[in-house]
């Protein structure tokens, strides 16, 4: 069988840092990141496109949108695209480009690391050589591989900042794994069916507030400029009654109103409790199982 022939696109991140004397910045291309990964050849065929080299949390939507326009480019040219990551926000990167490349017949690889390829204890070589040999297993759509997990891109929520296990599938359970020997078992495969579509028109105008005990009901009235707020609420979802009047006339005033959990797992309910139903009863629309990346990214997409 053939190798696959795999776009590599390298965004700096963690895995590409080294030590500057002002703390860890991106310092590697792409190009020197595969030197760490002798075995490489015998998985994939690779070319590497350095877009930039950034800490992830310098990414930005539009940053986003352009790794979607070098898939969406060179998508007939490649069986399958590796991105190199940074972890921070690696789960916001991969739910949108979960929503924004749709029908994918191709599988479209995150990965990051917790530590910088080529320093002890890394486990950047792992990741990377792992998403490839993802993509040789016949995985198909948007996913992210980290720690010898496959997380299918709407699902990717980093939850600690120091493990190597830093990742988790929330709310979904891992579409397959990759044991230490680098053997893929995948357990889930997308089955996408049409034409691949790729979604140009993103909307950022939404902006996230995150519910707290005495929140002051003045700083509400301030998001009437964005037409989307998301209220990460408590629980099964809801809206103190403290602040119903100020959420109702934001609602009124033509803002679109979401309500998430701060939960990490589970779904917003508002029909459970009467703070929600009280909620939903002044127009506001339960995010239900989403996550916070999941959401802002149909959010942006327009679809929800």
């Amino acid at each position: 069988m053939s190798l696959k022939h795999v776009l590599m696109i390298a965004t700096g991140g963690t895995l590409a840092c080294r030590e500057t004397g002002r703390g860890l910045a991106p310092s590697l291309t792409g190009e020197q990141l595969i030197e760490f990964l002798p075995e490489l050849p015998k998985i994939c065929k690779v070319v590497v496109e350095n877009p930039f080299s950034i800490d992830s949390t310098d990414i930005t939507t539009a940053d986003r949108v352009k790794l979607a326009g070098i898939i969406r480019e060179n998508y007939d040219l490649y069986d399958g695209f590796v991105i190199a990551h940074g972890t921070d926000t690696l789960g916001y990167t991969s739910a949108l480009l979960y929503h924004m490349l749709r029908n994918l017949n191709k599988p479209v690889i995150l990965t990051g690391a917790q530590k910088p390829i080529g320093v002890p204890g890394s486990d950047a070589e792992r990741n990377l050589l792992d998403a490839f040999r993802v993509i040789r297993a016949g995985y198909v759509g948007v996913a992210a591989v980290l720690h010898g997990q496959i997380i299918r891109g709407n699902h990717v929520v980093k939850v600690d900042c120091e493990s190597m296990n830093a990742f988790r599938s929330i709310n979904a359970p891992l579409a397959g794994t990759i044991d230490r020997e680098g053997n893929v078992r995948l357990d889930i495969v997308p089955k996408l069916g049409g034409e691949p579509e790729f979604v140009e028109d993103i909307d950022s105008d939404f902006v996230l507030l995150k519910l707290v005990p005495d929140l002051d009901p003045s700083i509400i009235t301030f998001l009437s400029r964005y037409k989307k707020v998301i209220i990460e609420g408590y629980g099964s979802g809801g809206i103190p009654i403290r602040l119903e009047k100020v959420v109702q006339k934001l609602i009124h005033s033509g803002t679109k109103v979401y309500v998430t959990t701060q939960c990490l797992s589970g779904s917003v309910n508002l029909d459970k409790y009467e703070v929600g139903k009280r909620a939903e009863a002044m127009g506001a629309v339960s995010l239900g199982h989403r996550t916070i990346e999941d959401a802002i990214a149909a959010i942006q997409c327009g679809e929800i």
